[in-house]
């Protein structure tokens, strides 16, 4: 098989898959669109392409992943003729049968010919197709899209005095106040409890959701300043079952992603290491440019991931827990699940 026998197939996969692209090729609305066959065997054992419906015409189409030649015309043309055989037959819907002969390079003289046989010849680009598919592929897999964003909350557990304040009905000006905090870091923890479902806000009025007031609820009486374990496995619960909630639960489950891919190739992982991939992976290389962002972004999620439980830090190597692993099947899982999801 040739390298663009295996291209063409690609092709074929994401012209049947997303009609919208195929659509935008020929020009038509794909709203009236509808796929008769696909790889359709005649008795002569010929096999056509693709084969649609488009309003009350049928649209026999070639496609070909290289430049125009001769002998595409000839197999185009005996399609057609067994086509009209089925219809002859009663074995096809009636209709004005259009041949399309999709190519990636062809001249004036191909279009000549083309004309003269009655067939439209349109030339697209593999590299546009592949990227716009990806493209509308990344539009419904909302994960695709989710980038982590630090808001200078270093560690969870700092969370706990604003939360419990929070839980006394105490406001926003009062809980600054309270604990000599700038308006700025009392938002931003309230910013990240958000993204974990612990706060609500309505109206600039913040307020605990259920698991919030759970959360608080499980408060240990030894340890008043930070999370209690309880607290802890309650969070990582939360996070290991809903990965797409925010950009921080996100963000938490791809940094024992990334250690686990980067185990394959050596293990403990090496934190630079981690951090470069970890940056790249997420789409961050561009935004976090400078090397402090980098290493304050990565140091935060590390951070939230390692207080989880999901993951341990020894000096400069990370390595994955019993959570972290029981962690990653899962979010491999629903990953997977959000990947056919958006296909369907």
């Amino acid at each position: 098989m040739q390298p663009f026998d295996i291209t063409e197939k690609v092709i074929e996969d994401i012209f049947s898959s997303d009609k919208s692209l195929l659509a935008d090729v020929l020009s038509v609305n794909p709203g009236d669109l509808s796929q008769i066959a696909r790889q359709k065997k005649f008795d002569s054992r010929k096999k056509l392409d693709l084969l649609y419906l488009y309003q009350h015409e049928l649209l026999l189409i070639e496609l070909k992943a290289v430049p125009f030649y001769q002998d595409i015309v000839n197999q185009i043309n005996d399609y057609y003729n067994e086509l009209l055989k089925l219809q002859s037959q009663s074995k096809l819907i009636q209709g004005n049968i259009n041949k399309i002969i999709l190519v990636t390079r062809a001249n004036k003289d191909n279009y000549k010919q083309c004309e003269t046989e009655k067939i439209k010849l349109i030339e697209f680009n593999l590299e546009d197709v592949l990227n716009q598919h990806y493209q509308n592929f990344k539009e419904l897999s909302v994960f695709l899209n989710i980038e982590p964003s630090a808001r200078g909350v270093t560690r969870l557990y700092l969370l706990k005095s604003t939360l419990s304040l929070l839980n006394k009905r105490y406001s926003f000006e009062e809980i600054c106040g309270i604990e000599k905090m700038a308006h700025n870091t009392i938002f931003n923890r309230l910013a990240v409890a958000g993204l974990l479902n612990l706060v609500e806000k309505n109206k600039k009025i913040y307020t605990l959701t259920e698991f919030g007031k759970r959360i608080i609820a499980a408060e240990s009486k030894t340890v008043e300043d930070r999370f209690s374990e309880t607290q802890f496995e309650m969070l990582s619960e939360f996070v290991k079952e809903n990965p797409f909630y925010s950009q921080i639960t996100f963000s938490i489950m791809s940094v024992v992603d990334t250690i686990f891919i980067l185990s394959k190739a050596g293990y403990p992982v090496n934190y630079k290491t981690f951090q470069d991939f970890f940056v790249r992976s997420l789409g961050k290389h561009k935004t976090w440019k400078q090397p402090q962002a980098q290493l304050t972004g990565t140091y935060h999620f590390a951070n939230y991931a390692e207080e989880l439980g999901f993951i341990q830090r020894i000096r400069n190597d990370l390595f994955l827990t019993p959570k972290g692993i029981q962690a990653i099947l899962i979010f491999q899982l629903n990953r997977s699940i959000k990947l056919i999801s958006a296909r369907s």
